[in-house]
């Protein structure tokens, strides 16, 4: 009888323990991680939405089309006004314009499209600057050196920052280029050079022939960042945004 009290008494433990990690906080790493996922998502859907748009509404204002080529500043614009006669700023425009005319409730349908991809636009802004929160102040140095939103999207790919700090330099430096890669292997022709750390402004300002060197080196630095903030708690973002602003000056002016 005695025993039976003990089992059931450690049953009764096991479950509070299990029930209070079911119910603990999430992880933040985990939830910047899902963030990321989601922010992915949107970003794809939202680009192909925009392009259909601009498609159709070029029957309209094609001039405006090709003026405005920055998608913000153009769904911005049209959801506020749509008929080409009356978008201000853009009158002398729209007087030799060659598309063809709407009528009112054909407006009124891309305005409220116009209007609800503006709200997307806003929303993925939104995601950036909370996913840019957790990773600066889980990740310090690699939000350091590789800025917020771009350091939380390679721990994404990576599987976690725990994966990244292991992951050799050259599998980091691909990173995003999976498909490519097995492209490559399968098809022949060149290999790619980088993944998303092609999203770094030293790498993607670089001419094509140099990209892959400055991407191993900020893959280099990536990896030693990681380490730093899953296995140390020293701060290196002035030493490593130096030595990556260097290299990338020496690459620059070869």
């Amino acid at each position: 009888m005695v025993f039976l009290n003990q089992e059931d008494e450690i049953r009764k433990k096991a479950l509070e323990q299990a029930k209070e990690e079911l119910t603990s906080e999430a992880d933040q790493e985990e939830l910047m991680v899902k963030a990321v996922k989601y922010l992915e998502t949107l970003d794809q859907e939202m680009a192909s939405r925009i392009d259909k748009y601009r498609d159709w509404y070029s029957l309209h204002f094609p001039e405006l089309e090709d003026e405005i080529l920055e998608n913000k500043e153009f769904i911005k614009i049209l959801s506020k006004e749509t008929n080409k006669k009356q978008i201000k700023g853009f009158e002398e425009l729209a007087k030799d314009s060659k598309g063809k005319q709407l009528r009112e409730k054909d407006h009124e349908i891309l305005m409220n499209i116009a209007k609800d991809i503006k709200n997307n636009i806003e929303a993925s802004e939104q995601l950036e600057e909370y996913i840019g929160n957790i990773a600066e102040e889980e990740m310090p140095n690699l939000s350091g050196i590789l800025g917020n939103v771009l350091a939380a999207k390679i721990v994404y790919l990576a599987g976690g920052l725990d994966n990244l700090a292991k992951k050799p330099s050259s599998t980091v430096q691909m990173l995003g280029a999976e498909k490519a890669l097995f492209r490559h292997l399968r098809e022949g022709g060149k290999p790619p050079k980088h993944g998303i750390l092609f999203e770094h402004e030293f790498v993607k300002e670089l001419p094509d022939s140099k990209r892959g060197k400055m991407a191993r080196f900020i893959a280099n630095k990536t990896v030693m960042a990681a380490r730093l903030d899953n296995f140390g708690d020293k701060n290196k973002v002035d030493e490593y945004s130096k030595e990556i602003s260097e290299k990338y000056l020496e690459l620059k002016e070869e």
